[in-house]
């Protein structure tokens, strides 16, 4: 029912309620038991016709259930190929990124209700809220904020690293509201290494020119076969993400997630060290000798 509905059965139930209780009040002492009998009676019916086809808040009703925003995100469908130009990439980050902003608000609330151990769900719920800061911020800055440079192909290579980071961040903190909802833990899916946009990177490659320590990274079943890198503006040309110094060395050298094949921990610890302790990126890649410890 609507509002309207729920104050005119209101109405009418008071109305029983009410008639009955006055006929109670008039009856002499050997009816009243009767009469309290049938005010009871008509009580309970009146309130159980309200709970069932009003929305008055007499109680809970029924079990809250919680849901994913509508329409269902499809993770399946790979995101559109930018082509060297962040502005292509940008509605689908930023639409993704609003989605899991939308949907982080429940994992509060599931950590308390769902059956996964309970360090389970509080490290769920803490992927998801960190997931979300961190896409929210990579869709922040337009291209040109990128660090400061004379060279607009670099800021522009910076852009779409940081967006290709909103959508992959986007993506752990969805899986992890799923393994809330789902109630079944959190399973690897790390991106392809050498293209982050393509399909999830269900094989194990070598690559000698990943970073030091490393042997395998995920790739996705094209890229196995023959890989077919993400391309960056560069001064000199378009050169692959994981070779451009203006891409975010945390997600670079990570390759999105696709050198640690775990469940997005990597990716979320990273993204944590970088709140406490922000600072801009350095372009020849500062701090690298930690990142390549984390990895190896």
């Amino acid at each position: 029912m609507k509002r309207t509905g729920d104050v005119i059965g209101l109405l009418a139930a008071a109305a029983v309620i009410g008639t009955t209780g006055w006929f109670a009040g008039a009856a002499d002492a050997g009816q009243r038991f009767e009469a309290g009998l049938v005010l009871g009676l008509s009580t309970a019916l009146s309130v159980a016709l309200l709970r069932r086809f009003t929305h008055l808040p007499l109680g809970r009703r029924r079990p809250y259930t919680f849901a994913l925003p509508l329409p269902a995100p499809d993770w399946s469908a790979p995101p559109p190929d930018p082509d060297g130009d962040p502005e292509a990439l940008r509605p689908y980050a930023e639409r993704q990124a609003g989605l899991l902003g939308d949907a982080s608000a429940l994992g509060d609330t599931l950590r308390h209700t769902c059956a996964l151990a309970p360090h389970l769900r509080a490290e769920l719920a803490s992927y998801a809220v960190t997931a979300s800061i961190q896409a929210s911020n990579s869709v922040i800055a337009p291209v040109g904020e990128g660090p400061r440079s004379p060279d607009p192909a670099y800021d522009a290579a910076h852009a779409l690293g940081e967006l290709v980071a909103a959508v992959e961040f986007s993506r752990i903190g969805m899986r992890a509201l799923e393994a809330l909802v789902t109630e079944r833990p959190l399973r690897p899916d790390p991106p392809c290494y050498f293209n982050p946009l393509h399909d999830r990177g269900h094989a194990r490659v070598a690559h000698p020119g990943a970073p030091e320590g490393v042997e395998e990274v995920a790739a996705c079943h094209g890229c196995a076969k023959g890989p077919e890198p993400l391309l960056v503006p560069s001064a000199g040309g378009p050169v692959p993400y994981y070779d451009s110094d203006a891409v975010d060395a945390r997600w670079r050298l990570l390759g999105y997630g696709a050198v640690v094949p775990d469940n997005g921990a990597t990716m979320i610890a990273t993204a944590r060290d970088g709140f406490r302790a922000p600072g801009p990126a350095a372009p020849s890649g500062g701090g690298l000798k930690k990142f390549r410890t984390k990895v190896s």
